[in-house]
């Protein structure tokens, strides 16, 4: 059970429940679809954040309101799920034959490097434009295809 937003216009019709898009920007309501909808678990949570969808839809729809309901369930069927979702189901043997041959010919490897290595990559890591740290498949594939590029020059 979620609680949600019902949209009414200033002559009180419903219109549906309200939800959100480009960055909270822009309010619009829906009848269908509740999963893309604002809700809540707890009234307690619907309650905290009313006041600033309410003036926002106030102003959205020129003197509507929003109402604290208990929404309809929201269900799980096949009309909700993507072409995407609804192949992968049905072609589950296909989708594990691909992965099994993606494993086969980039295999994950596991290991544990001394401490002073250890040491030494996190002295070598570097920091991207952003300002983000390397991450450590990144920091060693990197010294590796270094290392490759050593040997083969014949160092």
């Amino acid at each position: 059970m979620y609680y949600g937003y019902r949209c009414y216009t200033k002559e009180d019709k419903p219109l549906g429940w309200l939800y959100t898009f480009d960055s909270n920007l822009e309010y619009a309501f829906i009848n269908k679809s509740f999963h893309l909808c604002k809700r809540w678990k707890t009234e307690k949570g619907a309650k905290k954040h009313f006041d600033y969808y309410n003036n926002n839809w106030q102003f959205k729809s020129k003197g509507g309101y929003l109402k604290i309901e208990v929404m309809p369930e929201v269900t799980d069927n096949g009309k909700e799920k993507s072409s995407q979702q609804l192949w992968n189901e049905a072609n589950r043997d296909v989708l594990y034959q691909a992965q099994e041959n993606y494993n086969q010919k980039r295999p994950i490897m596991s290991f544990r490097p001394k401490t002073e290595l250890l040491e030494w990559l996190e002295e070598e890591r570097t920091a991207n434009d952003n300002g983000e740290l390397e991450s450590d498949a990144s920091l060693l594939n990197r010294k590796l295809e270094k290392l490759k590029n050593l040997e083969q020059q014949g160092f």
